[in-house]
């Protein structure tokens, strides 16, 4: 029987309990809103499991066998400890309070981390997040911030590293733009073009330096600090720009351009103190930073 109980189903198991307190398929079916062949088919399975037979007909209904008695009560303690189980996660949940300070770049934090944070303020009722988009990586050493979502993985200091994810960068551009300037239909036409990209002196992330990837010394007519304000004037015609796919695919303003020849990666390390990574508050946002980007690896990639 213990070899049996390494396989049986919980599924099976609460059908049981549900048929057991009813004394019927009919009452368990409509419970667990199945037919009536899925809950004869479950107990079955059940019982083949374990080895043993919990119920015999008798008449219209269905009796516990000896076995079946002691099998109920024992699913019951367990139905009992799964309650225990979920009402504990939803205190914990409940307790969690203070403040929690999420560092990122302004493109990654308004146009995705911003709207999925909201979930988890949702969930965390006593729950403070600070998103800060900055154009620098703060110091998470000297608190300035709890968490930090970069494209650097950092080599030194005290600190736990995760690298969470990656994202796409593709080239786009407006329609009006193309329009005015034509549409490129090769890596080589792009000389023909011109491109809005970062204040090349003032880039603090190495990694954002995307366009150099695509074009040599490409012509540029705007330049920006913000991706967000080089979006915006791409969305207006001032030229062609390479955004993060989170960003591009969702602009209903802009076009994406040779997406077959353009699709660069850039990797999303997750960093926090030693110190702090185990915080409940903070182990609590990691976690759900974590899952949403697993989520959304498609969203993020292309």
């Amino acid at each position: 029987m213990a070899t049996g109980l390494k396989r049986f189903d919980w599924t099976d198991l609460q059908t049981f309990l549900e048929v057991a307190r009813g004394r019927g398929t009919a009452p368990a079916a409509r419970s667990l809103r199945v037919d009536a062949t899925t809950i004869r088919r479950r107990i079955a399975a059940l019982e083949a499991s374990i080895g043993v037979r919990l119920l015999v007909r008798n008449g219209r209904t269905l009796q516990l066998t000896l076995d079946g008695e002691r099998i109920f009560a024992i699913a019951q303690r367990m139905e009992e400890h799964g309650d225990d189980i979920a009402r504990d996660a939803t205190d914990a949940a409940r307790d969690l309070s203070g403040v929690v300070r999420v560092s990122t770049m302004e493109g990654f934090g308004s146009s995705y981390l911003a709207g999925r944070l909201s979930e988890f303020v949702r969930q965390h009722p006593n729950l403070t997040v600070q998103l800060v988009n900055a154009q620098h990586i703060l110091n998470l050493s000297e608190r300035e911030a709890d968490i930090s979502i970069n494209m650097i993985n950092p080599q030194r200091g005290r600190l736990m590293v995760r690298r969470v994810g990656q994202f796409g960068v593709g080239l786009y551009g407006a329609p009006s733009y193309l329009e005015q300037a034509g549409t490129p239909q090769t890596i080589g036409d792009l000389t023909a073009h011109t491109f809005i990209t970062y204040v090349d002196e003032l880039i603090a992330v190495p990694h954002v330096r995307w366009l150099p990837d695509v074009i040599e010394a490409p012509r540029t007519r705007f330049a920006s600090t913000s991706l967000i304000a080089q979006q915006a004037a791409a969305q207006e015609g001032a030229g062609l720009v390479m955004l993060p796919h989170f960003m591009g695919e969702m602009d209903r303003l802009l076009v994406r351009l040779l997406p077959e020849e353009i699709n660069l990666s850039r990797d999303w390390w997750l960093v926090v103190h030693q110190d702090l990574q185990s915080v409940p508050r903070i182990r609590a946002l990691i976690d759900f930073i974590v899952d949403v980007m697993r989520r959304d690896h498609k969203i993020l990639q292309v």
